[in-house]
């Protein structure tokens, strides 16, 4: 099985040789990997402990509480561990001497995994070459066998495959950087979320105008291991128009004097309905739409308000622009 890095999920990551820490606070270190050739799962670690690393344990995957690339944490003792898991059994491995190949050429050797927390799915490989340390997807492995792992080449040239690797924290802060030092986003950055894992960024939340959306994207075009970008950012404009179209389309609300104004996703919303019900619906509804963070209802109940059709209402009445019939 291979998982799309284009939808975001919390990971875990692996990086041989980091410290692996018992429950009761003893420390060893990351030996390597066991995979599950056919589903791409990380289904165990091996970890080495005591005096030059002599004792070898194999644990599974549920005794593992964290990875990053800093440490991996267990949730066992070391007396547990010794317990119940000295037994080295025989798997596919992967380790630090595993060589990954792209269009029958060898490019580097694996350095460090991510895979995906919940399924355990690897996501991408991090291995060092002559330029550095790279990243490979693993959407793109064609085979695990023994020590080396093969992957599906570019197009043109197997260097197609490979983005270079910059850990997530400094591409985060090279990222909000960009956002702010341009003027017209800096007012939005409260509002946009930057999440990124392995050179691919998400951008979710609430901008100004759709024009911004686009813009904060431009913005960070050129970002040395950035790859792929994943622009999800719902712009007030667009928000302002769906939720209006939201609740001229609802029966209990479609006829009231309701003013839509969002602010970087949080609904405003002001105006005079009818009744309690059409408050308590034009709220429930305005959080239903997509984009919405939160709504600010400062509608007033008001049983003798009446439809007063204007320009971009919502009421279903024929708007009205000032000045006209």
């Amino acid at each position: 099985m291979q998982e799309s890095a284009t939808k975001f999920v919390p990971v875990s990551k692996y990086r041989f040789g980091v410290p692996v820490l018992t429950d009761d606070g003893e420390e060893g270190s990351l030996d390597s990997l066991i995979v599950d050739g056919p589903s791409r799962a990380i289904t165990g670690i091996r970890a080495r402990f005591g005096f030059f690393g002599r004792e070898l344990y194999t644990l599974p995957i549920t005794a593992i509480r964290h990875a990053n690339p800093d440490k991996v944490e267990l949730h066992v003792t070391y007396d547990e561990m010794k317990r119940d898991y000295s037994t080295v059994t025989a798997a596919t491995l992967l380790a630090p001497n595993t060589r990954v190949i792209v269009g029958n050429k060898t490019i580097g050797k694996l350095t460090q995994v991510t895979v995906n927390r919940e399924t355990h799915v690897l996501r991408h490989l991090v291995v060092r070459s002559i330029r550095g340390e790279e990243l490979v997807a693993a959407s793109s492995i064609t085979a695990i066998e023994g020590r080396h792992i093969v992957v599906a080449s570019g197009a043109n040239a197997p260097e197609q495959t490979l983005l270079p690797y910059r850990p997530d924290e400094a591409l985060y802060d090279e990222i909000h950087a960009a956002i702010f030092d341009y003027p017209r986003l800096r007012v939005d950055l409260p509002g946009i979320g930057i999440r990124v894992i392995d050179g691919t960024l998400w951008l979710q939340g609430n901008v100004s105008s759709d024009l911004n959306t686009r813009l904060v994207q431009d913005q960070l075009a050129n970002i040395r291991g950035l790859g792929e970008i994943h622009n999800e950012l719902v712009a007030d404009t667009d928000l302002a128009s769906a939720v209006a179209e939201a609740l001229s389309r609802d029966p209990r609300t479609a006829r009231q004097q309701i003013g839509v104004y969002p602010q970087l996703g949080v609904i405003n919303l002001r105006g005079r309905v009818r009744t309690e019900e059409a408050r308590a619906a034009a709220n429930e509804i305005a959080h239903s739409v997509r984009g919405a963070r939160d709504v600010n209802n400062a509608l007033i109940v008001d049983p003798e308000a009446e439809v007063i059709p204007v320009l971009a209402g919502v009421t279903n009445q024929e708007d009205r622009i000032p000045g006209g019939g």
